[in-house]
């Protein structure tokens, strides 16, 4: 019996031990094992960083190359905008000189015939419409004609400047217009104004035209280039046209030279007078 526990407490001790060694195989075939896939993890993770970085590395380089682009485009954009901000005030200029070109007479510098139209048709609309007198003075350079054939145009064209210059410096008022006619025809729009204080306003300037003592020696009417001038008043509430005005101014400069030249004569423009004239 000793004997056989003897053999028996053996073989447990090296079942034991055997078991052991199972297992401590088993634990390092184990521990080889994680090690293999923790080595292979970390080589996959060190790849995916690598990539990762590289990625990064590329999206900067694309985010640089954007950026560039963005302030190269931005550039432009700004460069053609300051062009086109120029072409822009480049056309307003040359759109502001058109219509002035339009509106002045290229000898005077004065208004012409159509801008003249224009503002008689306006005023005399805004004068029904408020219920104001409307003033027109038509003037006329006396024996002119006779004048051009004497001295030659380009005096005559001289003249004619200097004219348009003082009728300028006279009738200052914002709403007035000085324009002219044609030929050596001037003619004035006074917004506002009876004929009362037109008339004084046009005899003003027959004398400071008559001070600029313009020599003429071959006139019959005096020493020095005159004016002679026709005014016409549409008085408040008057429904009249802006040809009853023209023939009734033109008229009373019909009677200024009648009467001698080198005067101012004066109308007013009457609900029969408007009729009249309309037949």
């Amino acid at each position: 019996m000793g004997v056989l526990s003897t053999a028996f407490a053996d073989k447990s001790s090296v079942g034991l031990v055997v078991a052991l060694l199972v297992a401590v195989a088993a634990a390092l075939a184990h521990t080889r094992s994680l090690r293999a896939r923790i080595a292979r993890r970390t080589r996959e993770l060190e790849q995916e960083l690598a990539a990762r970085r590289r990625v990064e590395k590329e999206l900067e380089a694309v985010r640089a190359d954007l950026e560039t682009r963005v302030q190269e485009r931005t550039r432009t954009l700004e460069a053609r905008n300051a062009e086109l901000t120029q072409l822009r005030l480049a056309l307003e200029t040359a759109n502001q000189r058109l219509k002035r070109l339009v509106a002045v007479d290229a000898l005077t510098g004065i208004a012409n015939r159509r801008h003249f139209d224009r503002v008689l048709d306006r005023e005399l609309r805004r004068a029904r419409r408020e219920s104001l007198p409307l003033s027109l003075v038509f003037l006329d350079l006396d024996e002119f004609k006779r004048y051009n054939d004497t001295y030659g145009h380009a005096r005559g064209d001289d003249v004619l400047r200097l004219v348009a210059q003082t009728l300028d410096e006279t009738f200052r008022r914002g709403g007035d217009l000085v324009a002219r006619y044609g030929g050596e025809e001037f003619a004035v729009v006074l917004p506002g104004v009876d004929g009362r204080r037109a008339s004084l306003y046009a005899e003003r300037l027959r004398r400071r035209i008559w001070r600029l003592a313009v020599p003429y020696e071959a006139s019959q009417v005096a020493d020095r280039v005159t004016i002679s001038g026709g005014v016409a008043t549409v008085p408040p509430g008057l429904t009249a046209t802006a040809d009853h005005l023209l023939r009734a101014a033109d008229k009373a400069l019909y009677r200024a030279k009648c009467q001698g030249r080198n005067r101012i004569a004066s109308g007013t423009v009457t609900i029969e007078e408007a009729d009249r004239l309309a037949g």
